[in-house]
């Protein structure tokens, strides 16, 4: 049976993206629009991943009105911008960053739309790929690089070093937060380490919550090998790493749906007479708080960086371009306020915004 909202919506998507091309002939990212736009059916999408594809859906209805909006900014800015002969950069700080969200929204859009695409469920299965770390298998990061997560981490930390028994913790924010940083900081803690006697990490990126079959990546510090494949992904995780019962850390890195069996594993670890803790990444908080216990539980909204430590970030990303020289060095400080502001407190903002600002100068100098 064909799904009514969802093509409602698709229609929605077509129509508005006619208008935005009759409108604005350089709209924006209309390649990648275009390709969505030209593979999209609703008949040729798994009828088994009815809400993913509505949530699809509406992200990329919202990337076009993204795009829209980019475009009205960026005429605006020409306009203003005419006749001026002050250097443009004003007109840089939010399009580029704005353009790259937005491409990778695009971009991942495309995926799982196409992971939808021409499967049955009687004639196809979904495998969906799960990597499970271990702590000296994961990438090491520099601790001190995000020193402005210090706060939020001591306060994870002390959940769970000082809560008697076992914890789960989610930790929610929007793309770019912070939020693996954030666990990974606390992963990485000496603290923390000191506690558990085994620490995963749990890559569920790939996972889109309605996946016949799993396929788990066991990865260590020699090399990683296919050790599990099966339909339930609590087994997955316990069967393999779990038995016998250990003291363990196990962060689940970036939830995106409800996953049958994630649940069970969570209470498992939080009821066990065996200290334990999880740790939940996930941009949406309604999934996490439908999988952490009512007890034993806590939800972090990761916080936007200070200013000061945001500034600190761009402006060593900037001095790392030795062609920027003193006159333009003042020019970005007179755009502090403005950069700042542009940036929202998000880190990868302030990188992405440092880099393409300090390109951009190096090429007008």
């Amino acid at each position: 049976m064909v799904d009514a909202h969802s093509e409602h919506l698709i229609n929605k998507f077509l129509n508005n993206f006619q208008e935005a091309e009759e409108e604005y002939p350089d709209l924006p990212l209309h390649f990648a629009l275009q390709k969505i736009a030209n593979s999209l059916d609703v008949k040729k999408l798994n009828a088994d991943m009815l809400m993913e594809r509505r949530d699809c859906l509406y992200d990329l209805i919202d990337a076009l009105n993204q795009c829209i909006n980019m475009a009205n900014e960026r005429d605006r800015r020409r306009k203003a911008l005419i006749g001026s002969k002050i250097l443009s950069l004003p007109g840089l700080v939010k399009y580029p960053w704005l353009f790259i969200k937005t491409r990778s929204k695009l971009r991942e859009i495309r995926k799982k739309l196409s992971k939808m695409r021409d499967l049955r469920i009687d004639e196809q299965e979904i495998t969906s790929q799960v990597l499970v770390i271990k702590r000296e298998a994961l990438r090491w990061i520099n601790l001190y690089k995000y020193h402005g997560l210090d706060e939020q981490t001591e306060k994870i930390e002390n959940r769970i070093c000082e809560t008697e028994g076992n914890i789960a913790i989610g930790i929610v924010g929007m793309g770019g937060s912070g939020k693996s940083a954030l666990a990974r900081k606390v992963f990485f803690s000496f603290r923390v380490e000191q506690l558990f006697e085994l620490m995963l990490w749990v890559d569920l990126s790939n996972a889109m919550g309605s996946e016949k079959k799993y396929e788990c990546i066991s990865v260590e510090k020699d090399g990683a090998e296919k050790i599990y494949c099966g339909f339930d992904l609590c087994g997955l995780l316990t069967e393999p790493f779990l038995y016998p019962p250990r003291k363990c850390l196990i962060v689940l890195d970036g939830v995106w749906h409800v996953i049958d069996g994630l649940n069970t594993l969570i209470q498992d670890i939080v009821d066990s007479p065996i200290n334990g803790s999880i740790i939940i990444t996930s941009r949406r908080p309604q999934v996490v708080k439908k999988l952490l216990p009512n007890e034993k539980s806590y939800l972090h909204r990761i916080q936007p960086l200070s200013r000061d430590y945001c500034w600190s970030v761009f402006w060593h990303s900037i001095e790392r371009k030795r062609f920027i020289g003193s006159n333009l060095q003042d020019k970005i400080l007179e755009m502090k306020d403005e950069i700042l502001g542009r940036c929202d407190g998000l880190p990868l903002a302030v990188k992405t915004l440092a880099e393409i600002i300090a390109i951009q100068i190096g090429k007008e100098e």
